[in-house]
């Protein structure tokens, strides 16, 4: 375990990839996949010709909103939709409506987190309210979720609508959750309790997606369970990685402070558990050095433990339960989905 951060710190991924069995052009064979590009090719143009003709006054308030949209991103939400629409017979058309709106959701979620946690950047760039200033950032957020709503209601199906207000609330319980989270109360830093608050706040999202998805394809109920089902196993497959990624990042920085002392300080899998697997002692140590910022006795702790091995083992279990949930469904779209899946296992970003 030692050697995994030895020198120059060997990538949490290499050791995925051999848990995995995954080649490590993983990634790129995702997105060389012609489907998949297709698909993001047209979720793209269709996000694209939105903001541009997405205008109001005054000005700033669009080009707030519009500022990390315009960054990117993976877009795996959208695809999501777009993906579970044909998978059940609907129409990629149909979809981009809805997914637009998945984006768009997703987008103000970040603004208001990044206000929140005080971040600098996102998605490469700085945050919004470092552009633009908090007010206008909250407003900007707002103004997108306003405009998802607007976009579900165009559909003409009652249970989108339904759908993204009980996600809303469910992420808000999530995000309020998630700003109590202090090493002062260990009992924050158990893994069902970080569980619960990474289903609130991450995994809700992609579920939505994809029960979106579905129910815009017309799909049965038997298929929104088995893709909501799949969209969660991802969801927590992705935080994992997420969280592995983090501890990466701490191990890379001579400080392990900024986003690494901040996201420690408000949980992560890899520390909880690291810190099941240390004496009494020990793991009060770690939370106390947390409590005062500093994050050394916490890197120090996972890397005398084998952690980030079972964390890289649980986030595997996820994505083969993700698969498993797509039984019966057409083998081109378990093809599709799979490749979604194993790409949380081996992402860098």
């Amino acid at each position: 375990m030692a050697a995994l951060y030895d020198g120059g710190i060997n990538s949490v991924r290499t050791q995925l990839l051999r848990a995995t069995g995954q080649q490590s052009n993983s990634v790129t064979d995702l997105l060389e996949d012609h489907d998949i590009r297709r698909t993001t090719a047209a979720i793209d143009t269709y996000i694209n010709r939105y903001l541009d003709t997405d205008v109001g006054q005054p000005q700033e308030l669009y080009d707030a909103a519009h500022h990390l949209i315009r960054a990117g991103g993976k877009r795996l939400r959208s695809l999501i939709t777009v993906l579970t629409c044909e998978l059940v017979g609907g129409s990629p058309e149909k979809a981009l409506p809805v997914a637009l709106a998945a984006e768009l959701l997703q987008t103000a979620s970040l603004i208001h987190d990044d206000i929140i946690d005080n971040e600098r950047t996102r998605r490469g760039v700085p945050a919004v309210h470092r552009v633009f200033g908090v007010k206008m950032a909250i407003i900007a957020g707002d103004l997108l979720i306003s405009q998802a709503v607007r976009i579900l209601g165009e559909q003409g199906n009652p249970e989108l609508l339904a759908i993204m207000g009980g996600n809303g609330a469910r992420m808000c319980e999530g995000e309020a959750a998630d700003m109590s989270v202090s090493p002062d109360r260990p009992e924050a830093f158990k893994k069902k309790q970080y569980l619960e608050l990474v289903e609130k706040k991450t995994v809700s999202f992609l579920e939505e997606s994809a029960r979106m998805g579905a129910v815009v394809g017309g799909a049965t109920e038997s298929q929104k369970r088995a893709l909501t089902e799949y969209a969660r196993a991802l969801g927590f497959a992705f935080q994992l990685r997420d969280d592995l990624l983090d501890i990466d990042s701490s191990m890379r920085t001579r400080t392990g402070r900024s986003r690494s002392s901040l996201e420690l300080k408000r949980g992560n899998y890899v520390l909880i558990q690291a810190l099941e697997m240390l004496t009494q002692e020990e793991r009060a140590a770690c939370l106390i050095s947390l409590a005062e910022g500093r994050t050394g006795p916490a890197m120090r702790a996972i890397k005398a433990t084998n952690a980030a091995e079972l964390v890289q083992e649980a986030a595997r279990d996820y994505v083969e339960q993700a698969k498993r949930a797509l039984s019966g469904q057409p083998p081109e779209y378990i093809r599709l989905l799979g490749k979604l899946a194993d790409f949380a296992l081996v992402r860098e970003q």
